[in-house]
Formats: C-alpha cells, structure tokens, sequence
C-alpha cells in the first residue's frame, strides 16, 4: 500500500484548479434556492425554521452534498490519477531520404552566386536542419559516385560534412548520375527499407540516367531533381585557370537542362523544382516536411514504462449519481453553470502564475527589455538596476538609495555620475568605499570624476582668464587702471594675433564693434571642449568597469611567461594548418576509386 502511494499522482494536475469553484457554485445554488422561496417574501427570515418543517430534514443539505461529490469525482477523473507504470513500446516515425549532389566541373557555374555548388551546398544544409525523424543519407558524385554517409537518423552529424561538400573531392571528372541512383538504391536496401526517397541535385543528365530512374522507382525508391543552374547559364571555371571545354574545344556555356530534368523526375515518379533562395524548391518537392510521405510507423526495440490513467474507472462512480439528477427539479443545478457572471477582460500572463515579479523582472533584463523590468521589479536594487539600463538615471539614484550597502552606494554613484551630478556622485563613491574601502571599482570611477571636475574647473578658469584679457585688450581702461607696457598677457604673441583676428572678423561683419562679440567667437569652441571632455569622461567610466578584469588577465600572465609563450607558438602553428574540410573525404573518394578499378568495376567511360 504505501508503494501505491508513493507513486500516486495525477497526470494533468491542472484540472485540480477547478476545485476552486466548488464554494461559489454550492453558494449560488443557496442563493437560487432562498430567491425562489415564497415564503421568505412574506416571513421573517428568523422565523422560517420554526414554521417550515424541511428546514429540520436533511432534504436541505442532501443535494448539495450529492452535487460537491459529483463535481469532486469528475474533477478527479478529469486530472488523471495514476498508480501503476505499464511497459510500452516506442514507435518512430521513420522515412528514408538519400540526398546525392552533383560535383562535377559544370557547377562551378556561377550563374548562381556565388556558384552552383555553394548554392547546392547551402540548401543541402537547409534540407538536413529542418529533419528532425526519418534516415537520411548523403552520395556525392561526378564521374562516379560514392557514399559520404549511409543512413541514418542522426542528421545533425550530416551537417559537418555538407560542409566538405566541394567539386574537387571527386577523383574522377564526369556526370554519372546514373551510378548515384544506382548507388542510392543499395544503401536503401542494406538499410532494410522497401521504399524511400531520393533527391538528385544536379545541372543535367545523361539518357541512361533517366533508364535507372525508371529502374529505381519500380523498385521503390523515387527520384525527386532540385535543378541548380540558369536556362542562361555561364562558364564553368577551373581551378588551375581557364573555363572548362566542350567538345569542340572551346568554352563550354554550361546551361540548366531543364528539359532532361524534369524527363528524370517524371521517370523516378518523383517532382522537380528549380533550386531558388528560399524553400519554395522543397516545398514544391513535398520534401519540407520533418517526414516525407514513405514515413511509416517502425516499433522500436526499447520500450518505456509510461503511467497508465485510472480516470476512466472513476466515470462509473458518477453513473449513480447522474441517475440521481433525473429527479425533478435537480437538473436546475445544472443552469448555475450558466448563471455565473462573465469576468472582467484583463491583462494576463501565463509566467505571473509560477514566477516572482522580481523573478519576471530579471527576465526581462535578461531580454534587454529595461523598461518592463523596472514596472515589475519589487526589489530595490533590481529596480534601480532596470531604471539604470533604461537610462533613467533619477529613479536609479533614488532607487539605490533605498539600501546601504557598499554595491547600493557605489551604483548610486554611477547614476549620479550620468546624470552630471558629480560632487553627490563623489560623496555616494567615499560612502561605498567607507563600507568596503578595496572595492577597485568605485575607486576607479571616483578617480574618473574627480579628475573630470578638475579639467571642468580648469578649463572655466582658462575661459575667464581669456575673458578678461580681452576685455583689457579692447575695452578702455577703467577706474584710472592703464595698461602697462611689458604685461606678459598683452604682450603674449598669440593673443595679439587673435585679437587682430577677431578684429578683422569685426570690420568684415559692418564695422561696429559689440560688448559681447568676442565672448561669441569664443563660445563655440569652448562648447565643443565642453562636449569632448564629457564624451571622454562618460568612456572613462565605463572602462573603469573593465580595468579590474584586464588588470587580473595580465597578472596571470605575467605570473607563467612561458606557458603564454608556448600558447602562442602553438598557435602559430595551427595558422600553418590549411583549411580543407573536403581533404578527408577526397582521400577517402579516391581510395575507393582505386580499389574499384582493381576489382574491375567502373571500367567503363565516365
């Protein structure tokens, strides 16, 4: 018994949820009853239980206990009560597709950009992505044709080597799309399917190509064709320079042979589309679909232990009891259904039911949305947090304040800072530094602020230092004051030269000369200033940030010089490396190749 229970559960919990109308239904059926009632139109309510004599029966509560069991039960039933695990076995939707792409020299067209083969290879990569059930097979070909990857239900190792996918792996030139089929139809049946799929991508084909697809779709595999090409069509260039020849010697125009294509798939019993960016090829080719139309069911030899649903077996205790509801009057019960009021149209989020505002909160930062975070979060740091990121640098200020701790303090200082409020910003970093005086962070960005209040001082004085010059300069003296000869300002060479500047400027403009209008000429100059340094020091505060992390990365390696060294010797190695990812599977190919021609097969002219 208590293993029984140890492993009781309901399957869809959800439903237990509903129990919750339980109270509000049994007090409206009350309330019906007591509306209904005449006698409590011309009594007092009081006085009814002594005068009426079914308020000392259990008629009264009778029916609504009847009622609650009933609900209780079908709710019951309705989640799903589960004891016992049944061993199950596991079925796969399973299909076979076998995907054969053309390498010969002709895709190296580029009518497509950038050619025919990188454009085959990308939708190859499509097509392997989007299946996630069946077998999937890869055949590359050219003048021969030969297995990149038998079947099999894992196509995401496919992907790496649609990668390799490249026109020179083939050892021998040619088109033999006639062997890929052929070569198809065996890795279907060493597979132990009865019929599949198999898509050709290819440029054109040969009369004896379209004879094996008729071959092969009486034996179950249908040929579907993915042109790649243009009816225009281009030069095919080859690697060691030139374009490859036709048979007259000069330049081959290799066009898509739409006509030979389509005579293929009609053979195959198969589709076929023109290769195009999107995948309205595939889908034209019914192959879009996680599983082609050959899927069938394949019960697989493991099996799972799955609960089974007891609730059923509770449905026969509610037989009794809807039987019940046939007497007169108790089928009422069923119109409070109907009589409950319509709720209010409210906004509603799935996630407010299992998470936290301060936990939704944090999502949203986690989703760059700053402003949602700051509505939901409840904390004050997280608040001040999202007001931070979404550039409301005043709640920031006024959220962090809420809190004394050392990191409250430091991040008010921040706020602060960005909202050009730098002696607060300065008095919030020593108050977080009294806190934890080796925080380098708040350190750092005190520094940066202070030093920034220092130039913005420096440079106002140098501002009314110049003021004043001129105005000595230009004005007459005042209050008996005359100019004294050998004055380092007015003698200085670069003031006399601006000043003559600025009088020249003053004849060209009409002449007459105004209070203020050297203080213009200096304003605009001095603005930029102004917005440089405070460019500068809104960048100092933020590397200040990332000062501590790359201090702590060139101590570690300063700590093991020769380990970086060796670092980047090995690197300078793997540089040396070539990127072939088609390199294995050429050798591979060729291998084959070769141990072909020494069992005499494919002797014959590609």
């Amino acid at each position: 018994m208590s293993a029984v229970l140890a492993q009781f559960h309901f399957l869809r919990p959800g439903w237990l949820l509903a129990l919750a109308a339980l109270p509000l239904l049994l007090w409206l059926w009350r309330r019906r009853q007591h509306a209904e009632d005449p006698w409590r139109r011309v009594c007092d309510a009081h006085l009814l239980p002594h005068l009426l004599e079914r308020g000392r029966g259990t008629r009264g509560w009778l029916a609504p206990a009847l009622f609650s069991l009933a609900f209780v039960i079908a709710v019951a039933a309705l989640a799903g009560p589960a004891y016992r695990q049944l061993p199950q076995p596991l079925s796969r939707a399973d299909s076979a597709l076998i995907v054969a792409i053309d390498l010969s020299d002709t895709m190296r067209a580029t009518d497509l950009k950038p050619d025919r083969a990188t454009r085959a290879r990308f939708k190859l990569t499509s097509l392997l992505g989007a299946r996630r059930e069946g077998q999937t097979g890869l055949i590359a070909f050219g003048g021969d044709a030969f297995t990149v990857a038998p079947l099999t239900d894992d196509a995401g190792s496919l992907l790496d080597l649609a990668g390799a996918m490249q026109v020179d792996i083939v050892p021998v030139r040619g088109k033999r799309a006639d062997r890929a089929i052929a070569l198809a139809t065996r890795l279907l049946r060493d597979a132990g399917f009865e019929s599949g799929d198999l898509l050709l991508i290819t440029d054109a084909v040969e009369p004896r190509a379209i004879d094996a697809a008729r071959t092969a779709a009486a034996s179950g595999l249908r040929v579907s064709v993915l042109g790649a090409g243009t009816a225009q069509g281009a030069p095919a260039p080859l690697p060691d320079g030139g374009f490859v020849p036709d048979a007259d010697g000069g330049i081959l125009l290799a066009k898509l042979d739409d006509a030979s294509l389509r005579a293929l798939a009609d053979a195959g019993g198969g589709r076929y589309a023109a290769l195009t960016s999107d995948g309205s090829d595939l889908a034209a080719l019914g192959l879009d679909a996680v599983v082609g139309s050959g899927a069938r069911l394949r019960a697989d030899e493991r099996t799972a232990a799955a609960y089974r649903d007891e609730g059923p077996w509770l449905l026969l205790a509610l037989l009794p009891l809807a039987a019940l509801a046939f007497r007169r009057g108790w089928l009422a019960c069923l119109a409070l259904l109907f009589a409950l009021p319509a709720p209010q149209a409210q906004a509603f989020e799935w996630d407010a039911l299992w998470k936290r505002d301060d936990q939704r909160a944090w999502d949203a930062l986690q989703n760059d949305d700053a402003a949602a975070a700051q509505q939901l979060a409840r904390d004050a740091a997280l608040r001040g947090s999202a007001a931070y990121r979404a550039e409301d640098y005043a709640a920031a200020e006024r959220d962090f304040a809420q809190r004394s701790d050392a990191d409250a303090h430091y991040n008010r200082g921040n706020a602060l800072a960005k909202a050009a409020r730098y002696e607060e910003a300065i008095a919030a970093y020593d108050e977080a530094l009294a806190a934890a005086p080796g925080m380098d962070d708040a350190i750092a960005n005190r520094a940066a602020v202070e030093a920034f209040l220092k130039q913005q001082q420096q440079d106002q004085q140098q501002q009314q230092q110049d003021g004043d010059t001129s105005q000595q300069q230009d004005g007459e003296p005042q209050d008996g004051q005359q100019p004294q000869e050998g004055d380092p300002q007015q003698g200085d060479p670069q003031q006399d030269s601006s000043d003559s500047k600025d009088g020249q400027q003053q004849e060209q403009q009409g002449g007459e000369p105004t209070d203020d209008g050297e203080a213009q000429d200096g304003a605009a100059p001095t603005d930029e200033q102004q917005r440089a340094a405070e460019e500068q020091f809104a960048q100092q505060m933020e590397d200040a940030l990332k000062d501590g992390e790359k201090a702590d990365e060139q101590a570690t390696e300063a700590q093991d010089p020769r380990e970086a060294e060796r670092d980047q010797a090995a690197e300078q190695w793997l540089r040396r490396v070539p990127d072939d990812p088609g390199g294995l599977l050429r050798r591979k190919f060729a291998l084959e190749y070769q141990r072909r021609l020494r069992d005499g097969e494919g002797n014959d002219p590609p």
